[in-house]
């Protein structure tokens, strides 16, 4: 059964869409696993394009634990999308990663985030035809671990790591960036 991801609170659109000058709690989002909240603060970079694209470390929390944190990442929608398509870097459950996002395009198939984690193991959110997938690849071997039905993300199958990840694309609006630009014509 599809388990839809919604904030259960969410922080004002005028917070959402400033810098953060501090650390503090932007959403809450309820999951079997529990509650994760997303902390934003400002970054431990001290460029000049860190400072001018207003960076920003991410953490999402479950209870007191950090399962997902980002050191790079930016302004939610158009500021994290763009920092995606250069590359951020980051911790899944202590494991590091590189996350990059292809270009949104007409062919689904050319549209996706991937996440590459140090142990080898990849994530990866990719298009097919009318829904999203989660994909684990180790090695070889490809399994769909999660994807969209009638606008809701299955989530019953995920560990703790990956169900973080699918809510940093829900809540983030990272999901823009594996939507087709037709589907804002329609």
């Amino acid at each position: 059964m599809p388990s839809f991801l919604k904030p259960s609170w969410r922080a004002p659109w005028r917070m959402w869409l400033q810098p953060a000058h501090a650390r503090e709690r932007h959403a809450e989002i309820p999951t079997a696993h529990g509650t994760y909240t997303l902390f934003r603060e400002p970054g431990p970079r001290l460029t000049a394009d860190a400072k001018a694209e207003a960076w920003e470390r991410w953490q999402f929390l479950l209870g007191e634990e950090t399962v997902l944190e980002i050191d790079d990442a930016a302004l939610p929608w158009l500021g994290i999308r763009k920092r995606l398509r250069h590359g951020v870097r980051g911790r899944l459950d202590g494991v590091p990663f590189t996350a990059r996002a292809a270009c949104r395009s007409l062919r689904p198939s050319r549209c996706g985030i991937r996440f590459c984690l140090d142990d080898g193991r990849i994530l990866s959110f990719t298009v097919h035809r009318f829904h999203q997938r989660l994909v684990r690849e180790a090695g070889d071997e490809h399994e769909v671990r999660a994807r969209t039905r009638a606008g809701g993300w299955e989530t019953h199958r995920l560990d703790r790591g990956e169900l973080a990840l699918v809510c940093l694309v829900t809540v983030s609006g990272l999901d823009r960036l594996l939507a087709s630009p037709l589907q804002d014509i329609l």
